[in-house]
């Protein structure tokens, strides 16, 4: 069973919530926070497997509480469960170690469907933050040194198992990556990334 904490400053959305993950029958909602300090103390006692993140909470920020959280506990999965579909929030959540990015304004299955890829390894984004980013003009990519290092064996044709032992981390993590850089240079396979990169100067 996955635990999952909520952490949003609106207790309706909450208690709409907890419902539909416990009713699953893959999930269960070990707890929830209205308020950052409040789940920072929830995840020192008892971290849970995924973390659903409002980005917008009355008592601080949420983008730099993700990273705070990811740093602290790297195999927490966090969804961020915002209000907002700007494409800039997006990118800085999975800078920072979010593994999901949701829209409040959709569908609550979107939730579950979340929840089950980022378990998988994999990156969720939602359908609307999907249309958002496709219509995004384009803008300046930036890539972590972890992902131009990924960027650059890929580039290379290794394979992800190769990337891993080369990296010394875990396959489903050069997965995580990999999915990372296909969002910010908006490519669906390895070919248009590294047609993409290139275009953009990453790689020669």
């Amino acid at each position: 069973m996955i635990n999952v904490h909520i952490a949003d400053d609106h207790a309706m959305v909450v208690e709409l919530l907890i419902p539909v993950i416990n009713n699953s029958g893959i999930a269960q909602v070990t707890g929830s926070s209205l308020q950052l300090s409040a789940c920072r103390k929830a995840l020192a006692t008892n971290c849970p497997d995924v973390l659903l993140l409002d980005i917008n909470m009355t008592d601080g920020d949420g983008i730099v509480f993700c990273a705070e959280i990811h740093k602290r506990y790297p195999p927490l999965k966090i969804i961020a469960l915002t209000g907002h579909n700007e494409y800039s929030n997006v990118i800085l959540m999975l800078r920072n170690g979010a593994s999901g990015y949701i829209v409040k304004s959709e569908a609550v299955s979107e939730v579950m469907e979340a929840i089950n890829a980022v378990m998988c390894g994999e990156i969720y984004i939602s359908q609307q933050m999907e249309q958002v980013i496709k219509k995004t003009t384009r803008m300046a990519i930036h890539l972590t040194p972890r992902e131009k290092e990924v960027l650059l064996f890929v580039s290379k044709g290794m394979s992800n198992p190769e990337i891993a032992k080369q990296m010394e981390i875990e396959v489903s993590t050069v997965l995580s990556f990999r999915k990372k850089l296909n969002l910010k240079l908006k490519a669906s396979n390895p070919v248009e990334l590294i047609t993409n990169a290139r275009k953009e100067g990453l790689i020669k």
